[in-house]
């Protein structure tokens, strides 16, 4: 069902669409410059013209009247709670054909933080794979994910493996697509300022949290990976100290807790009541759809090489044995 014209009293300053995936993404906003566009990279700004398969409309100046959606998330968002630990006025969600319409202040604060990994959600409900938070990276051609909790060294990990030539695909969002493919979601990084920042030369935007920087890994890294490609293995980062190098191979067993509470978009955004919704309320429904996609997680990590890796990545020895495990044949 495609949306209704946009009512004449909505006065659109950024329009913009965006590549998120697999989805082309129109975000347009009654705020000129839009800021929640600084989270997406260049590369997934699309040119003028370009048709869009859904919308999303940020209006703070202007509040069409329309009424507000009737699922779990729309009723949080009117009451101030957003998802997850974001809070901040209340917001109202309308759903339109393909449109989602947000009315309320400050909404770059929704569209990173929700809507696009509520998107990626229902993309992945609907034609299968799954959404994950995972940075990957390649060597060779077939892709490695990277996995952990906040503040285990994933950032570090990946920007010291791809400054040193490996392939990057994404830092926070991946797909893993129906045929064991994975495909990146381009966004921006989130960096805290360091040494490296400050001498890369980088243009660095203001991120949500004040302590971080964004920055573009299209102008960070050589090489980059826009197209999916065949998933090998899985890293689970665990930095602890300096000068350690540690990795241990896991097994499938090991390693499927771990992914499935630290890398499964499901669990790590908390969006349950989103699929719930997906699945028109019913249990039985999300029951079911719930149990398809742990299975295709349990299948991910059974063909899959998975790793705890305990590592200084700065070291100039641990980084070349690190591209030396990405690589076939590679070992701990």
């Amino acid at each position: 069902m495609t949306a209704p014209p946009l009512p004449t009293s909505v006065r659109v300053l950024t329009d913009q669409v965006v590549r998120v995936g697999p989805i082309m993404l129109r975000i347009a906003s009654d705020v000129p410059d839009f800021p929640a566009l600084n989270y997406f990279s260049r590369t997934a700004w699309m040119p003028t013209g370009t048709t869009a398969d859904l919308e999303l409309l940020c209006l703070s100046h202007t509040d069409p009247g329309l009424p507000s959606d009737s699922t779990a998330r729309a009723r949080n968002f009117a009451s101030g709670y957003y998802v997850t630990d974001h809070f901040g006025p209340p917001v109202r969600m309308s759903t339109i054909g393909n449109r989602i319409v947000l009315t309320g202040d400050h909404l770059e604060h929704l569209v990173w933080p929700y809507i696009i990994k509520y998107l990626l959600l229902r993309h992945t409900t609907t034609a299968g794979g799954l959404f994950l938070k995972a940075a990957a990276l390649a060597v060779n051609n077939a892709a490695t994910l990277i996995i952990g909790r906040g503040s285990a060294g994933k950032t570090v990990l990946l920007t010291g493996l791809c400054r040193a030539g490996a392939t990057f695909i994404t830092n926070s969002h991946t797909l893993l697509r129906s045929g064991g493919t994975i495909e990146g979601v381009a966004s921006t990084m989130r960096i805290r300022p360091g040494p490296w920042l400050d001498q890369s030369g980088l243009i660095a935007a203001a991120a949500l949290d004040q302590a971080e920087r964004l920055i573009d890994p299209h102008d960070a890294f050589t090489h980059h990976a826009h197209a999916p490609m065949p998933l090998r293995a899985i890293w689970i980062a665990d930095f602890r100290t300096p000068h350690e190098h540690d990795v241990q191979r896991l097994s499938p067993s090991e390693a499927f807790g771990v992914v499935e509470q630290f890398a499964f978009g499901l669990n790590v955004y908390r969006l349950e009541e989103d699929l719930l919704d997906l699945c028109g309320g019913d249990y039985l429904t999300f029951s079911r759809t719930h149990a398809r996609m742990r299975a295709r997680l349990h299948r991910m990590v059974n063909d899959c090489q998975t790793y705890r890796v305990r590592s200084d990545v700065q070291s100039g020895t641990h980084r070349d044995r690190l591209l030396h495990l990405l690589c076939d044949g590679g070992t701990p």
